[in-house]
This record gives structure tokens, C-alpha cells and sequence, in this order.
């Protein structure tokens, strides 16, 4: 918060004081907000000098300095603080211009002041929250950045699709010597010009978020390295790459040479017999030498070992104690290999008789077991050694835990095998191409053409496709990249052996790796007379297709998910003046109906930006309630035509078999007619009215004069018999009285387009503010907008007005709403006296009741307009419970 209290500080700025004073007031009474004012942007910028603010309201016309350009003069030292523009304009190109130079939001004044500052003071909070959000999370991402810079280790970040090296930890950019951020990491870091073959982007991206390690030596920098990669978010939100590596070239150096330390004892009987003899020449060279690769064996992952003649072992590292269980070496140390280590003793027999032979072996792979009887794989380093006279001491050498590589190489020879077995028993003909040569299939690919599979191997791919098919399928191969599929269950013709005749076959091909080298690989169907029927069938059912297209007299058009052109028919043609060559393969179809690029409904609905529906046709879009994701509007288009047409657009979109979207498709109507003679019928209506208020008004007048003539004879008339005469007169103008009052409220049902209502506005002003307050008032679960007339305020008070007439004693009135299979029950009750069964469908019927006699008829009216039903369902004695069933289309949830 900028100020020194605890509020946030917001600055207001409007020309009108009244407006000010008005915001102000609304904004503190939260009691989060401390608002000061200024008449003009002048005075804004004064105060934005003298104290720092949380958050910016500002008008958009004021004199001298207008909204937008007080936006840029903020803009210009501060780019960060929210700032919401509040007018009365509501143009589109206003709204455009204020987000364009960094307005955070755009509201327009107008309508009830207490939800339009709400909703001000809810973009306000939503502003400050995100801003304060934004600086904290930067402050964090410095924070690791620093913690970044202060390591030893490589970190770098890069982006795993462009390459480009986003982050270089200080350590690391001072190795390097020169600034590498923005360039290229296989360029900068291993001297290359297309990515490294050895990438883990493709690992660490497939088992994200956990990390991949691996080890690396980079021959630019002659640097071994232990390398820990993972994906992660980078601030923009996209996925990037982050590398971890520490320098083990020194360790790795040191084992190197004692490898090759290793390797230069065994060498040789004779060179070994001669270092003996050295060795107890020099023990104190044996000293210095032992010192020197103590370290390493102790604290190396190999267990190095030496046992006596009799096989037992006299000497192991520390690791020997991991490797097989043990606390200690003295319980290891003095036992029989053979009897302790082995799982069958014959196994060491065997390397012995090996060892006598040959003297040493390299990488010999043998089964062992653990403390607790677990096996495990080993590969080891043996040599024999001999005492000072020349004779058999023993062996010496090291061990190597493999039992990860041992499970994985027996788990691939598994797979290889099942691999094996199930290529050469499908049904599908396998194949696999290098260099354009054909370097495997199966049998089924053989017989499929009618070669031997001897005949196949190591002859050219593109001898045995169709020519109309070699020049496409040579392309792709050359130029796909790395597990790029370049076909997928396609139809394509090979050539048979006696190269007459052509084989259908269904083909799917893909870019992979055999053997370690970039290869085509592939696979074929024969379904040559059943295929046949099928693409025969197709090529008639798009035949068809394409001429309902071209033939139909109502203009349309299809465009595909990337929004090109790929049918315009003849009569959308002759309708618009451009013909379907000029517009498909394009997205250029907005110039039938607009003067500039724009989107039409089916882009919009294409795209999923159903909430543009709005933006782009004002309100007038519709979705369809008969065909799933259509949507439709009218509009006029003043610069077709002579004098403009009105159109009315639907688009639907356009799936496939599986469901998939890939297109939408858009139908226009001319309507001019029609919207002219609903204007006509509108005038028509509105001076039928004007004839009807001035009618009723007259009749009206003369009936309170009949009225009060009919008392007057009445009290004069002494004769009862005579008053009773009287009696028929009443009730006919009574009956008079009550129709002329229903003509009053059903002259303006209909009149108007449906629209969207909110329900809790709609009970707040027809029934919280009219029930008295000894009637308690309770609603539940009513947060919805109905699509409905616009007297539905009506219903809700002739429910009331029963209720008070008609209901007795009511203590309670209470409304809920709940969905169920696709329709909304309201339910509207009291707990009166009810109503009876028999007549539950007549208080519906015109004129039936006391009073007017055409509240409840009204009721239904309204409500049949967009299709909603109500009836009642109560119980006598109990109270009226009015129902009205809502379909899906016609109710939404409510935003407040």
C-alpha cells in the first residue's frame, strides 16, 4: 500500500465534482480505500508528483488534457500502476485506443450507480491485487536469480524450441567471457550449427515435472560435467528449459588414471613380477603410491578386492559394504568368495579356470549375492597375482554393481523378441527404409507386392511405388523432420512383381531411428477391392455434398479451422459479386458482408470467442436451440445494395466422424422485407396503442360517470324491487372495468424482442419491495438470468397480488430455483389457504376468478412468449406453490 496508513491509495480524476464526490463516497465505504479527487488531468499529474498512489479512475472527456492522453503522460514515468478508465463513452474505438496504451480495464457510466460503482470498486481491488502480485513474484524470481549467480555449477535456461539462451548464471557467463544471452545454446556451448543429437528437451518435456540427469563431455571446453535438466515456467508462461551442471572433469580424470593404472599392473606376467620385485625394492615408493590411490578406492562407487590362493578375501574397499549389505568389513573380511558371495560356487570355479589361462579378464559379467541371499549382477576386472618367489597369491581386481543394465538388457532382449514375433505374424506389412534402400520387411509386406523378402532387402523403395505416387512420397521422406508423421492411413498403389498390376494397399509412414541412424518406417494394408468401394462411395457422397453446396439457393460458405475458404457457392457468388476463385484456398470471405478485415460468426464460433458474440454483433447473437454450437444474428449492411440490406447469418460448427472440428459453416438470408414489415407493424402498433390509450382513457371517464349516475337513481329509488334492476348493470359494468384494464397491460405483451433478465433484481423489486413486513420473505439458490418478455416482472407480481387477495392468513412467501434434466424449476409459494384441485388449471383461463379475472392468464402469457410453462402444484390448506419450468436455452447462471 503506497500510503502510510493501511489503505490503498486511488486517485480519482473527472471534470464533474458531483461525480467525484459520488465516487468517492461509494469506494470508502469498504473501508480498504483512501480516494482523493482532481477536477482535470492537469491536477492528476500534480498529485501523482506529490504522493505515490495504488491505483488510477480517470474520465475519458475532459477539457484540455483527455482521458487517454493523462494515460500516456502516466505511462510515460510509471508503467505499472493500474489505471481504469471511467466514461460515459462507450465507443468501440475509444475502448481500443485506452487498452492499447496500457489502460488495465474500461467501464462505462450508466444505469443503477450502486452496481456500476460495485463493479468499479471490484476492478479497482482486482487491479491492486494483481499488481501487488506481479511485484512480489518479480522480487521472488530476482531472489533465485541471485541465488543462481552465487553457485559454482553451470545454470543456464534456453528455450527448448527456438534454442535461444534465455538465463547464464554469473559463474558461468564469466567463464565463457562474452555475453551469450539471446544466441543460440548449440552454437555458443558446443560450437554447432544444428541442435545437438544428444538433447534431453524431448525426455525432460515427455516425464515433466520430475528432472532427468545424465552426464556430458563438451569436447569446445574439454569439461566433464553432471547434469541435472528440468522443465520449467519462465515469466512470459511458457515452458523452458533448465540446465544444472557440475564440473567432475578432475574426479573423472582420476579415474581414468587409475583405470589405467589397473590396466598397466596386469599387462603382463612378466611386467608384474618386475613391479613386484620394484615394489620390495622401494616400499617407500609402494608407500606413497598406496596414500595416493587410498582416496579414490575408499570413496569410489567400484569395490576393489583381493583374495589369497585359497580363495578367501584378505582385502576390500568400503563400497564393498553397499554392494552387498554388510556393516562392516570385518564380517567379510577372512571368508571363502566362493561359499559367501557366489549363488552357485561353480561360478567362480569357472572365472578361475579363465584366470589361470589367460592370467586376467575385462568386463566378465557373473551373478552374486547380497547379505540377504538378494542376487545381483556384477561385471568385474580380475587379474592374478603372484608373491615375491613367483608363485600364485591370488586375484585382484574390481567389481562393478550392473544389475540395472543387466534387468534392462535381458527386459529389451524380452521385448525384442515379442517385437519380432508380432511383426512377423500381423496381418500388416512392415518395412523400414535408409538411405532409400529397403533395409527390412516382413512377410506379409513380400507377399503383398509377390516378392521374397531376399529379393526386397537392399533394392531401392521407390521401384516398387506407383509412379504417380514416388515424386510426393521421395519429397516428404527427404524433408520431414525427426518423428515427423508424413503419412497417415492413406491410400497409395505399389507395383506388383509382374509389373502389370497396381496394388491398393493403405499406407501410414513416419520419421524415426533404427539402429541408431535416421529412417523411414512404415507400414501397408491390402484392401484394394473393399477400399475401392469405399473411396468410390466417398468421391460420391463429396460429389453430392459439393452440388446441395453449389445448388442451394441460400448463400454459404465453409471455412476450415485455420479459417481458409474451402466452399463458396454459386449463389453467395452471384450475391455478393465475387466469384468462389477469388476467395477459396483465402480468408479473405469478410469482404461480402464488411468494408475491412474482420471476423464473420463462423470465425468467432470456430474459435471458441463466444464471449466476442457480443462485442463484435452488439448483443444480437443467439445461440441455436435445435443444432449444438450454432449461433445466429441479424444486422444491417448499408453498403450492400442500393439503399442496404438486413441479413440474417447462422454458423454451425462442422465436424467429422470422431467428433473433431474442422471447419464451420455460415448461411445468410436476406430480410429486408421482413425487418421492414416489422417496422410497418411496429408504427402500426404503436398508433393502435395511442388509439387504444386514448380509447380506454374515454371509456373509462364515461363509466366512472355511469357508475356514479347508477348510485345516484339508486338512492333515490325507495322501491327495492326497482334498485334490483340496478343489480345487471353493475356487473356489466363491472365486466367492462375489468376488460378495459386487462387491454391496459396485454397491448404491450409481445411487443419487444426477449431479453436477458436477472431474477434476484427482478424478486428484489416485484416482491421484497411489495410484500408487507409482517410476511416473512425467504429465497434460495435464484442466482439466474431468464431469457423471457419484458413484462416478466408481471408474473412474479400478479403472484404476489394473489397471494395478498387471494391467500387468507399468509405468513411466509418463499421463491427457489433448481436445475434438473436440462430445466430450471422456479418455485413461487405461500402458506395460505391453497387452492383446490379442481380448479388448478381454470384459474389460468381468461376472465375466471374475482377481480380482473386475468391476472393469472396474463401469468401464462408472458411466460408461453419464450416457451416456459408454470402451473400450480400446492396442496389445499397448505398454500400455493406456482412452478414455472425454464428450458436449458432460455436461463444462465448470473454474474453480479
Amino acid at each position: 500500500m503506497s500510503g502510510s496508513d493501511s489503505l490503498y491509495q486511488v486517485l480519482c480524476v473527472d471534470d464533474e465534482e458531483f461525480l467525484l464526490d459520488l465516487c468517492k463516497l461509494f469506494l470508502e465505504r469498504s473501508g480498504d480505500l483512501k480516494v482523493d479527487t482532481a477536477l482535470s488531468a492537469s491536477l492528476g499529474l500534480e498529485r501523482l508528483r506529490e504522493k505515490e498512489y495504488d491505483a488510477i479512475i480517470s474520465d475519458y472527456e475532459m477539457p484540455g488534457m483527455n482521458g487517454v492522453e493523462f494515460l500516456k503522460e502516466v505511462r510515460a514515468f510509471d508503467e505499472n500502476i493500474p489505471f481504469i478508465i471511467f466514461t460515459g463513452r462507450g465507443r468501440e474505438e475509444v475502448v481500443i485506443e485506452a487498452l492499447n496504451n496500457g489502460a488495465d480495464f474500461y467501464l462505462q457510466k450508466g444505469g443503477d450507480p450502486k452496481a456500476q460503482f460495485a463493479e468499479l470498486k471490484s476492478k479497482v481491488d482486482h487491479a491492486i491485487k494483481q499488481k501487488h502480485a506481479e511485484k512480489i513474484l518479480e522480487q521472488e524470481r530476482q531472489q533465485l536469480l541471485s541465488i543462481f549467480d552465487s553457485l559454482d555449477q553451470v545454470v543456464y535456461v534456453s528455450d527448448p524450441k527456438t534454442y535461444e539462451i534465455l538465463y547464464v548464471n554469473k559463474s558461468f557467463q564469466n567463464f565463457l567471457g562474452h555475453d551469450v544471452i539471446g544466441r543460440i545454446c548449440y552454437e555458443e556451448f558446443q560450437n554447432r550449427k544444428t541442435p545437438c543429437e544428444f538433447c534431453t528437451n524431448s525426455i525432460i518435456f515427455t516425464q515433466k515435472p520430475l528432472p532427468y540427469s545424465w552426464e556430458h563431455y563438451n569436447s569446445v571446453f574439454n569439461r566433464y560435467y553432471s547434469i541435472v535438466d528440468r522443465v520449467i515456467r519462465w515469466p512470459d508462461g511458457r515452458d523452458v528449459r533448465l540446465e544444472v551442471a557440475t564440473d567432475v572433469t578432475e574426479a573423472k580424470r582420476a579415474l581414468e588414471e587409475l583405470n589405467a593404472a589397473y590396466e598397466e599392473i596386469a599387462s603382463s606376467e612378466d611386467e608384474l613380477k618386475h613391479q613386484f620385485l620394484e615394489l620390495n625394492e622401494s616400499r617407500e615408493h609402494l608407500k606413497e603410491s598406496e596414500e595416493r590411490y587410498r582416496s579414490v578406492i575408499e570413496n569410489t562407487q567400484d569395490v576393489f578386492y583381493r583374495s589369497d590362493a585359497q580363495g578367501n578375501l584378505i582385502m576390500a574397499s568400503p563400497s564393498a559394504l553397499r554392494l552387498f549389505g554388510y556393516d562392516s568389513l570385518d564380517e567379510i573380511i577372512g571368508k571363502n568368495i566362493a561359499d559367501t558371495f557366489y549363488q552357485n560356487p561353480d561360478e567362480r570355479q569357472k572365472l578361475m579356470e579363465i584366470l589361470q589361462k589367460k592370467g586376467s579378464v575385462y568386463n566378465y559379467e557373473t551373478p552374486l549375492l547380497k547379505r540377504d541371499k538378494t542376487p545381483i549382477w556384477v561385471s568385474t576386472n580380475t587379474h592374478v597375482y603372484y608373491d615375491k618367489n613367483g608363485a600364485f597369491a591370488g586375484v585382484e581386481g574390481n567389481i562393478r554393481d550392473i544389475t540395472d543394465i543387466k534387468k534392462t538388457s535381458m527386459a529389451l532382449r524380452e521385448n525384442e523378441e515379442l517385437y519380432r514375433f508380432l511383426v512377423e505374424h500381423i496381418e500388416d506389412g512392415v518395412f523400414i527404409v535408409q538411405d532409400d534402400l529397403i533395409v527390412f520387411c516382413n512377410a506379409t509386406f513380400a507377399n503383398i507386392i509377390g516378392y521374397s523378402r531376399d529379393e526386397i532387402l537392399g533394392s531401392p523403395m521407390y521401384e516398387y511405388i506407383s509412379p504417380e505416387y514416388r515424386d510426393e512420397l521421395i519429397w516428404k521422406c527427404h524433408n520431414s523432420k525427426e518423428y515427423d508423421v508424413i503419412i497417415e492411413s492413406s491410400e497409395i498403389r505399389f507395383l506388383h512383381k509382374d509389373k502389370k498390376t497396381k496394388v491398393s494397399v493403405i499406407i501410414s509412414l513416419r520419421i524415426g531411428e533404427y539402429k541408431g541412424r535416421h529412417a523411414c518406417i512404415g507400414t501397408i494394408h491390402h484392401a484394394a477391392r473393399l477400399y475401392e468401394q469405399v473411396e468410390h462411395s466417398l468421391r460420391e457422397s463429396r460429389a453430392m455434398l459439393n452440388a446441395i453446396l453449389q445448388e442451394s439457393p441460400i448463400p454459404q460458405f465453409v471455412i476450415d479451422k485455420n479459417h481458409k475458404v474451402v466452399y463458396w457457392n454459386q449463389a453467395l457468388s452471384v450475391y455478393s459479386g465475387i466469384p468462389s476463385n477469388e476467395v477459396i484456398g483465402t480468408d479473405e470471405h469478410w469482404r461480402a458482408f464488411y468494408p475491412e478485415p474482420r471476423p464473420c460468426i463462423a470465425d468467432l464460433i470456430l474459435d471458441g470467442r463466444i464471449d466476442d458474440l457480443v462485442l463484435w454483433y452488439k448483443g444480437n447473437a443467439k445461440q441455436s436451440t435445435l443444432v449444438k454450437d450454432a449461433w445466429s444474428s441479424i444486422g444491417f449492411f448499408s453498403h450492400l445494395g442500393e439503399h442496404g440490406i438486413w441479413l440474417y447469418f447462422t454458423g454451425a460448427l462442422l465436424r467429422d466422424s470422431n467428433g473433431d472440428v474442422w471447419g464451420a459453416l455460415e448461411t445468410l438470408e436476406d430480410v429486408t422485407e421482413q425487418k421492414m414489415n416489422e417496422e410497418g407493424l411496429r408504427e402500426a402498433n404503436k398508433k393502435l396503442n395511442l388509439l387504444s390509450e386514448t380509447t380506454r382513457h374515454d371509456i373509462l371517464n364515461t363509466l366512472t360517470v355511469l357508475t356514479g349516475a347508477i348510485d345516484l337513481i339508486r338512492d333515490e329509488i325507495s322501491d327495492q324491487a326497482a334498485s334490483s334492476y340496478l343489480q345487471p348493470v353493475d356487473t356489466a359494468l363491472d365486466t367492462i372495468y375489468r376488460q378495459i384494464l386487462f387491454t391496459r397491460d396485454y397491448q404491450n405483451l409481445g411487443i419487444t424482442s426477449p431479453v436477458w433478465q436477472s431474477l434476484p433484481a427482478i424478486i428484489e423489486e416485484t416482491i421484497i419491495q411489495v410484500l408487507p413486513k409482517e410476511i416473512r420473505f425467504t429465497q434460495d439458490n435464484i442466482n439466474y438470468d431468464i431469457y423471457a418478455d419484458a413484462m416478466l416482472g408481471r408474473v412474479f407480481a400478479n403472484l404476489v397480488d394473489n397471494t395478498l387477495r387471494h391467500g387468507g392468513t399468509v405468513s411466509e412467501v418463499r421463491v427457489t430455483a433448481r436445475e434438473e434434466q436440462d430445466m430450471l424449476y422456479i418455485s413461487y409459494a405461500d402458506d395460505g389457504k391453497g387452492i383446490e384441485d379442481s380448479i388448478k388449471e381454470q384459474i389460468f383461463n381468461r376472465g375466471f376468478g374475482s377481480h380482473t379475472g386475468y391476472g393469472l392468464f396474463l401469468v401464462r402469457e408472458i411466460l408461453s412468449i419464450t416457451h416456459c410453462i408454470i402451473q400450480e402444484v400446492g396442496t389445499v390448506g397448505k398454500g400455493v406453490v406456482f412452478e414455472i419450468h425454464v428450458p436449458s436455452t432460455y436461463f444462465k447462471i448470473h454474474q453480479s
